[in-house]
Parts: structure tokens; C-alpha cells; sequence
């Protein structure tokens, strides 16, 4: 029977810390770092990768009956087909043994603020501009959503930035609530939802009040308020689209840490303050430009100059 998964009625950071019993071992590889098992548990808050979200990290620990304590990293969760949830382990704890496990908090916290923050851009990019998202990536460095639009304008883009960071100042609950397929469907035909998974039985409905309702087995902060905010990075053109690049929460601080770092440095090199960096390369650039028309000429004149082709000088 596949495990109970406590991350699904609760926000992000609540039941971290959980114990649990093990209820299947088996061995998955070996490698140059030695074995690698499959542990699966009879209750989990460990989110196992899917819908566009990486898995927890964290440590499953249990103690022995002399009283020795076994401290297991687990490197990567995933889901089978019979939906049973698998913790790749390179140390094997015995089947039946009860364990207390603790999901990386911070880990945690950045990916369900950069799903949480997609949901609601998302959210935002179709109220405001009639674009629906049709793929999403949540990577370690970057978070995109690709839009079916052709293009959006830097104007757009400040104007969504600027909504969607509203939105997170009103902190608006984000809550998940179990629904039939009927009632899935009677939410569908009612424009409440976009779309439905092809799946059968109760389906996991996570809302931002306000805002939207969305079919989605990931975790996510307890109100939008809790995304912190979310920095648009830049677009490019897609097959399907349009892509947008974008950070929320801690990743947000941190991005926009790193490019003031880069423009001070920059200014540093260059004798000028950030906010006139782009003035002075522009200069740059026009002095190099013209220095290199002046050099050109310079040649021209120095091969037209009698003698230049005389063989005996």
C-alpha cells in the first residue's frame, strides 16, 4: 500500500519532522560510492519528484537496539507507477524498523515558494494578458514558464511584476482541499478550473484565494505572503511561446544581490556610480568606434602615400 503522504494537507514547512516505518528495502545500483537502496515507508513527508518540481532532501534516523544511532542522508525521492514512494539511501535499514525522519527545511521552503509564485505569475499573466502557461521548470538556478503568447513588451512585463507583487502583499491564503472527479468537473465547467489531469478518483485542488484554483500535487507556502516576492528576469521566444525567467522568496534577494554586486564592480572598473554605468559604456563604445573609423583612415592615407609600394625602399 503506498505511503501516506503528509506533505499533501499541510503548508510547506509543517510536519518537517516526522517518524515512520519502513516498509520495503531493495538495492536500486552500485557505483564507485558504493550501493545505492530504495527505501519506501509507510507514512512520508518526503515530496518525490514530479510536475515540474525537484524532490526534499533530508535524513532518515534510527536507532538500534543497543542504542547505536544510524543517520541516513536521503539523496533523491521519486514516485513508481503504482504510486509508491521511493528514498534513495546509501546505507540499508531493515525492514520494520522505526525511523524519525526530518525533510530539509530550507530546501523545503525555496521550492514551494518558487511553485507557489508560479502558480499565482501564472495566475496573473492570464487575467492580465489572456496568456495561459503551458509548461513550467523549476531548476536549481532558474524558474521559467512558457506562455502562449508571441511576445510581451517591457511595459507588460513591469505591469506583471508590478500585479503579482501586489498579490503577495494582500497575503492571500493558499490552501489544498480534496475533491471528487465530479466535482472537479463541475469546477472546470464553471471556468473555476483551466484544466483537469487524466487521472481517476479524489483530485488535490490548491487555491489562492482570490485568484485561482489549480489542479496540483506539489507543496506550497500557506499564503502568498509567504513567496516573499518574485523578481521577473527577462524573456525570450519559444516554440509554444514565449519564456519567461523569474525568481521568488530568498532566490529573488539573492539575484538581485548578485547583479547590484556586478553593476558596482562594473562601475568600480570604470570610475563612475552604478546608476551611470550605461552612459559611460555607451561612451565607450562611441570612442572606440570612432577610434577604429580614425585608424582606418589613418591606413588608407599611409598606402596611398607616394613610395608606400616602391620595391626599392
Amino acid at each position: 500500500m503506498p505511503a501516506e503522504r503528509l506533505y499533501y494537507d499541510t503548508s510547506a514547512l509543517d510536519a518537517l519532522e516526522f517518524t515512520a516505518t519502513v516498509t520495503d528495502i531493495r538495492l536500486d545500483s552500485k557505483d564507485a560510492s558504493g550501493q545505492l537502496w530504495q527505501l519506501s515507508l509507510d507514512r512520508t513527508a518526503f515530496y518525490p519528484t514530479g510536475g515540474g518540481q525537484p524532490h526534499d532532501l533530508g535524513t532518515l534516523t534510527a536507532v538500534s537496539r543497543s542504542g547505536a544511532v544510524l543517520e541516513v542522508p536521503v539523496e533523491r525521492v521519486e514516485e513508481d507507477d503504482a504510486g509508491e514512494v521511493w528514498h534513495y539511501v546509501r546505507k540499508p535499514l531493515l525492514e520494520g524498523a522505526q525511523i524519525t525522519s526530518r525533510v530539509d527545511a530550507e530546501r523545503r521552503l525555496d521550492l514551494a515558494q518558487q511553485h507557489s509564485g508560479q502558480h499565482l505569475l501564472s495566475a496573473v499573466f492570464l487575467r492580465e494578458l489572456s496568456a495561459p502557461t503551458v509548461s513550467f521548470h523549476l531548476g536549481a538556478d532558474k524558474v521559467t514558464i512558457d506562455l502562449a503568447i508571441t511576445s510581451i513588451t517591457d511595459d507588460d512585463l513591469r505591469r506583471i511584476e508590478l500585479a503579482v507583487n501586489c498579490e503577495i502583499y494582500a497575503a492571500r491564503a493558499i490552501r489544498p482541499r480534496w475533491v471528487s472527479r465530479d466535482e472537479a468537473e463541475a469546477m472546470l465547467a464553471r471556468g473555476d478550473l483551466r484544466k483537469l489531469p487524466e487521472r481517476e478518483g479524489p483530485m488535490r485542488i490548491v487555491e489562492i484565494e482570490g485568484i485561482e484554483h489549480n489542479a496540483c500535487g506539489g507543496t506550497h507556502v500557506a499564503s502568498t505572503g509567504a513567496i516573499g516576492s518574485i523578481l521577473l528576469r527577462r524573456t525570450e521566444k519559444v516554440k509554444q511561446g514565449t519564456r519567461v525567467e523569474f525568481c521568488c522568496g530568498q532566490r529573488a534577494i539573492a539575484a538581485a544581490r548578485r547583479d547590484f554586486d556586478l553593476l558596482r564592480q562594473t562601475g568600480a572598473l570604470l570610475s563612475v556610480g552604478a546608476p551611470d554605468v550605461p552612459n559611460r559604456v555607451e561612451k565607450l563604445l562611441q570612442d572606440a568606434k570612432a577610434s577604429a573609423k580614425e585608424l582606418k583612415a589613418l591606413k588608407k592615407a599611409a598606402e596611398a602615400a607616394p613610395g608606400m609600394h616602391n620595391p626599392e625602399r
